[in-house]
């Protein structure tokens, strides 16, 4: 840690703020996970969850991908989930000597999190929007989420109320 950090930080106070964020941040010591703070393990969840997908593992091997001989020591890319939902990664070698290196994740568009708290979504109406928002229609939603597409229009009828909207289109140029 530099001596400016150290100054103005304690590794305790520093440590909360890293919990704190709500950016997902991953650290990775010779390709083997070392550290995830809270809204990496949330997002961890949620991907296995959502697409069966072991995300640390995608993670991994994207940056192994990054990493090629030659690369700079920062690398920004999209890594995009099944579904097409995409994920913006950052990549930052820490210590080359130790092979550190750290990973902070954005999913690109609506949090799910502040769009349910906004407009009082259940999770399955907020994971119905952000298909919607990734260009998908009501078949290819139920096929993803193993429902109906009946079930599909009537969880968009209800968020549509709850948004205050009347459209599809309308959904979307509100939150675009």
């Amino acid at each position: 840690m530099s001596s400016a950090v150290s100054s103005t930080f304690s590794l305790s106070q520093l440590a909360t703020l890293v919990d704190g964020m709500r950016l997902a941040l991953l650290v990775f010591r010779a390709d083997k996970p070392a550290y995830l703070n809270p809204a990496a393990r949330r997002l961890v969840d949620r991907v296995r969850r959502d697409y069966d997908t072991d995300f640390v593992l995608t993670l991994r091997n994207h940056i192994a991908d990054l990493r090629m001989p030659g690369s700079r020591p920062d690398a920004v890319s999209i890594l995009t989930a099944p579904s097409g939902e995409p994920f913006y990664i950052h990549v930052t070698q820490l210590r080359r000597a130790s092979r550190l290196v750290a990973a902070t994740v954005r999913e690109i568009g609506l949090e799910r999190e502040a769009l349910s708290t906004h407009y009082g979504l259940s999770r399955r109406e907020a994971q119905i929007v952000e298909l919607v928002l990734h260009g998908h229609g009501n078949r290819a939603i139920a096929e993803m989420l193993d429902v109906a597409p009946n079930t599909v229009k009537k969880h968009l009828t209800h968020t549509f109320d709850k948004v205050g909207v009347d459209s599809r289109v309308r959904m979307l140029s509100r939150f675009s």
